[in-house]
């Protein structure tokens, strides 16, 4: 995992790889190739969803559609 701060408007970047998305911040936070990668930036249990630090989203390549999970 590498920890970035970007903008979500340069998500293009990114193609290929799992970004963690900070949605209070519109910022990318992290990257990584597999989402296991970035787990402990979006995963947590219900009671402390305050404390899950973003959401994570696969970056499609530009020939390809967006995911659908």
């Amino acid at each position: 995992m590498k920890f970035v701060n970007v903008s979500t408007d340069q998500m293009e970047k990114f193609e290929g790889k799992w970004v963690a998305i900070d949605s209070k911040k519109d910022l990318i936070i992290a990257v990584g190739d597999t989402l296991e990668e970035i787990a402990p930036l979006v995963s947590g249990s219900v009671k402390d969803k305050d404390k899950i630090k973003a959401s994570a989203y696969l970056v499609p390549r530009k020939d390809e559609g967006p995911y659908v999970l």
